[in-house]
């Protein structure tokens, strides 16, 4: 089996067996029947939690006046099956992986679950190789654009209210009132359901896992309903 050569991930591994390792799906271990060769399996467990760990900090550091929960479905969202496949996509990733021949005529190099697989492989394979401070170099770069489009939009509803408040000051309308008018789920992850009035007409209703996030979206959704008349 070939060495990978150059970079990985922007990573010169060390220990180019990890490498391959990261690179191998079983289909190709199952025709090649070699000894001693292993699949990416081992290593996707341990990216995953790398790549978890790495991802936490970087959003706790990002977003200083989030919620746990607000913080664990952002982190959701980067590390879904789609986002690390089209990460792996865009890293040329799809050309390196080892496939049987089956799995490569069944379009494996296109399907999202293997490139999302290898992907946290070769996050586990570069810790591995040489530590988390490895990965962080490899990795942040990758995600600095997707934190920077969250925080764009956690600006936009974060501003909501403030909008809103603006807009119905210029209008000399009353002060938004904002009530909780439903909640439900455990302690650690409840939702609420806020509406906002102005002088006592409905102007919109939201949700969210805090008071304040559910504020937010109703804010936002009073915005829509008078954006026509704006």
């Amino acid at each position: 089996m070939e060495q990978p050569r150059g970079k990985i991930l922007g990573h010169q591994f060390k220990n180019t067996a990890l490498a391959n390792q990261a690179l191998t799906h079983r289909s190709y271990l199952n025709e090649v029947r070699r000894g001693g060769l292993q699949d990416y399996q081992r290593l996707e467990f341990l990216g995953d939690a790398v790549l978890g760990l790495l991802l936490a900090d970087l959003l706790f550091q990002r977003f200083p006046g989030l919620s746990e929960g607000d913080l664990s479905r952002m982190r959701a969202t980067l590390v879904d099956q789609t986002r690390l496949a089209d990460l792996a996509s865009a890293c040329g990733l799809a050309d390196l992986i080892l496939l049987g021949k089956g799995a490569e005529q069944e379009g494996g190099r296109t399907n999202p679950s293997i490139l999302a697989d290898v992907f946290e492989a070769l996050v586990g394979a570069i810790f591995c190789d040489a530590g988390l401070i490895a990965v962080q170099q490899a990795v942040t770069p990758l995600y600095l654009p997707l934190l920077s489009e969250l925080e764009q939009l956690q600006a936009l509803v974060a501003d909501a209210k403030s909008k809103l408040q603006e807009l119905l000051a210029a209008r000399k309308q009353g002060a938004p009132q904002y009530t909780v008018t439903h909640q439900e789920g455990p302690d650690h992850d409840r939702l609420f359901a806020v509406t906002v009035t102005v002088d006592g007409q409905l102007l919109g209703c939201g949700y969210g896992r805090t008071k304040k996030a559910a504020q937010q979206a109703a804010a936002e959704a009073a915005l829509q309903q008078m954006s026509p008349q704006v």
